[in-house]
């Protein structure tokens, strides 16, 4: 299902047995330590209360009762129109003990959603050419990172940021989960050097790098590891300076870090009796947050940084829109145009989280499942959260939607029944209507555009037969089709508003709608990536192409 290796999946079944068994649900599913200890009240439980900050629209009134139906705790969403925040609340509470209110200004540790920002941070330097997206991590971190079971294979920084690199956080005593949890953080080289003291061959998936695909938390703290080796400032230090200050931002790795501890919302987890247990960020009256201290030597911030950052909704509002537009937010500048569309576009596609994930651009989630249109972001889930960044390039729309605890229903999406609910409301009330507009796209040998974002081809487009043949995954990315690939077969299959065809490399016969129709044109291979003829496959999706 959704984010973790299949924890979605996993925290349905978890969550079910603790409910059956009568169990208390303290612990963190995901194997990331809270930065406070958690603090309980008295009781050990709190118990749900009424919203109270009841508002009075019809959108209000439709929030209000589907976050009752699933007794969510407290809700905070923002939506974006033309670069501007054009709808902003928040509903219930971001603490249930002392009933505050959640707003569109209250901080949450927003999980997941800081991959985005740890590969943002990265994608800085690689546009500074410190490194290439194919070069081998190893000749930056200063010791040589190999899986065992392929001693000869190099493992890249592209792998890294699509979780296809064969890094995995799972380990017996040793591993990235052990070393996290450990009361003496190790250097990162303990961890994937041989003979380190977390070093653990269930670091290590089967498969070859760049093969597979397995969601990584420890990927994206080896990513914040390479960003201080590169840049030589600690990561924390590096995302404020470079992302959050220049854009505004209120945000932090650290909870000391934040001014107004009263917007830290409290993070739940249902207890046993009905109500919420605090699982992160509880800070009790007078506690003042100490500030963490990082005594470890450059290139070793992979502790937290895959899902720790604190922000609000609205101030990651400001982010979302630099993604959005290019790079920019408000004439601040924090990546070149070229850079955001490289993190965007379809780098990997399969079928990956029990099919949560089928299109994956740089450390940015590609998804047709929400609003019923073609989104790109990320999601995140850890302590009881569940948060959303999602945006429409090319309507210029998006949404962000971040709840501290709830009795979740999960769908066969893999998203939630909650998150569905509340983005396609928004989707539908603040968006204009989903267009089947053309694609406008200009082909090049190496790269098209299109609707004015460019994809770039991992191999060379070729032109055949008054056609022109790109890779499929690139194909997918320009017509928004959803793309699943037969690991057995070798089979392609493209999906587009209901209609599908399904192609073989060598072979003239195409699916279509189930009946075999055979094609002058026939795909093939070239360099493992299957190459299939634009304006043929645009028209039997019936997709209009406009050539500029």
């Amino acid at each position: 299902m959704k984010y973790y290796n299949d924890f979605r999946f996993k925290m349905v079944i978890f969550l079910f047995l603790a409910q059956f068994m009568m169990v208390t649900i303290i612990t963190p599913v995901f194997g990331e330590k809270s930065d406070v200890v958690s603090h309980n009240p008295v009781s050990g439980e709190v118990a749900f209360s009424p919203y109270s900050n009841i508002l009075g629209g019809d959108l209000d009134a439709e929030i209000l009762t589907a976050m009752e139906q699933d007794q969510i705790v407290g809700l905070s969403a923002v939506f974006v129109r033309d670069d501007k925040v054009v709808w902003s609340k928040g509903y219930g509470f971001s603490d249930l003990e002392r009933e505050r209110p959640a707003g569109p200004d209250t901080i949450y540790r927003i999980a997941s959603l800081s991959k985005t920002v740890v590969a943002t941070a990265l994608m800085q330097l690689w546009e500074q050419g410190r490194f290439g997206l194919d070069d081998d991590i190893s000749d930056y971190l200063g010791f040589t990172v190999r899986n065992p079971n392929y001693p000869e294979d190099k493992i890249t920084f592209r792998m890294l940021l699509t979780h296809t690199s064969s890094i995995l956080d799972s380990g017996g005593k040793g591993g990235y989960n052990a070393a996290i949890n450990s009361a003496n953080t190790p250097l990162l080289r303990d961890i994937l050097s041989p003979g380190g003291s977390f070093y653990d061959s269930a670091t290590w998936a089967a498969y070859r790098p760049g093969a597979g695909f397995t969601y990584s938390n420890f990927g994206s703290g080896i990513i914040a590891s390479l960003v201080e080796k590169i840049s030589g400032e600690r990561f924390h230090d590096y995302c404020s300076e470079h992302i959050f200050r220049p854009l505004g931002m209120e945000a932090s790795y650290d909870l000391a870090g934040i001014a107004q501890l009263d917007r830290i919302a409290v993070l739940y987890r249902p207890g046993s009796e009905g109500g919420f247990v605090p699982a992160c960020d509880y800070i009790a009256d007078g506690e003042v947050p100490k500030t963490q201290e990082n005594t470890l030597p450059l290139g070793n911030a992979y502790k937290g940084t895959a899902g720790g950052i604190r922000t609000s909704a609205a101030d990651l509002a400001k982010f979302m829109i630099a993604h959005m537009n290019g790079g920019v937010y408000e004439n601040v500048r924090i990546l070149n145009p070229d850079t955001v569309d490289v993190m965007q576009q379809m780098q990997w596609s399969g079928d990956g989280l029990e099919g949560f994930y089928k299109q994956k651009g740089l450390n940015f989630h590609i998804t047709d499942s929400l609003a019923g249109r073609r989104l790109t972001g990320h999601a995140g889930q850890s302590y009881g959260l569940i948060s959303d960044m999602y945006f429409d390039r090319d309507e210029n729309s998006g949404v962000i939607l971040i709840i501290n605890g709830g009795h979740y229903r999960y769908t066969e999406s893999g998203f939630t029944s909650i998150e569905e609910t509340i983005i396609n409301k928004l989707y539908n009330q603040l968006a204009d209507p989903v267009k089947n507009s053309a694609r406008g796209i200009s082909v090049n040998i190496d790269y098209l555009t299109v609707n004015g974002r460019k994809i770039v081809y991992p191999v060379a487009a070729d032109t055949k037969t008054d056609d022109t043949f790109i890779p499929a995954i690139s194909l997918a990315d320009a017509l928004e089709t959803t793309i699943e690939q037969d690991q057995t077969t070798g089979a392609v299959t493209l999906m587009y508003a209901g209609k599908t065809v399904r192609m073989n490399a060598g072979k003239a016969g195409f699916l279509i709608a189930g009946q075999t129709v055979y094609q002058e044109i026939i795909p093939y291979d070239k360099g493992g990536y299957l190459m299939l003829p634009l304006d043929r496959i645009a028209e039997l999706l019936g997709i209009e192409v406009v050539y500029q």
